[in-house]
C-alpha cells in the first residue's frame, strides 16, 4: 500500500471560492484624463505641502510628508511618488509644455527631459506651494480647453 503524498501547493484543501486574489487586495483607480491628473495633483500638494529636491518628503513616513510636482502628479496616478506611469508622464509633460522656459535634452536620448525641467522648475528656491498649485491648475485648464 503506498502513503498518501502531501501536496505542496500554498492553496492545498481550498476551494476556488477561498482563494484569495492579488486584484481584490489592490486599490481600485480609474482612469483619469491629464486635466483631472493636474488638477488632482494641486490638491495633492494642497493636502501633503510641498517639497523641494525629492519627489515625496523623505524625511517622514511614505504619503505623510511634502510631494513636488512631480511627486503630486505620479502621487494621484500610481499611488507612489516615485512609480512612473504613462498617463503620469503625459501630465508632467502637459505641465513642462506650461511652464515659460524649455526643457534641457536628456543627455543620452537627446529628448527633452520634462521631469527634469519640472523639477527644476519646482525646485527653485524661492518657488512657493501656492505657485506649484496655481501652475497645476492653470495647466490643467490650457490642456482641457
Amino acid at each position: 500500500m503506498s502513503q498518501p503524498t502531501r501536496s505542496s501547493s500554498p492553496f492545498a484543501g481550498l476551494t476556488p471560492t477561498t482563494i484569495p486574489t492579488v486584484t481584490a487586495l489592490l486599490p481600485v483607480r480609474r482612469r483619469l484624463t491629464v486635466p483631472q491628473v493636474l488638477s488632482a495633483a494641486a490638491e495633492c500638494v494642497e493636502a501633503r505641502g510641498h517639497s523641494k529636491d525629492w519627489f515625496e518628503d523623505v524625511t517622514v513616513p511614505a504619503g505623510e510628508g511634502g510631494v513636488c510636482a512631480v511627486g503630486a502628479i505620479r502621487t494621484v496616478v500610481t499611488g507612489a511618488a516615485v512609480e512612473d506611469h504613462p498617463v503620469a508622464r503625459a501630465a508632467v509633460r502637459a505641465l513642462s509644455a506650461w511652464l515659460p522656459s524649455e526643457p534641457p535634452m536628456d543627455a543620452e536620448t537627446g529628448d527633452p527631459d520634462f521631469v527634469e525641467h519640472v523639477a527644476d522648475w519646482n525646485d527653485v528656491p524661492s518657488r512657493t506651494a501656492a505657485e506649484v498649485v496655481a501652475s497645476l491648475r492653470a495647466a490643467a485648464l490650457a490642456v482641457a480647453a
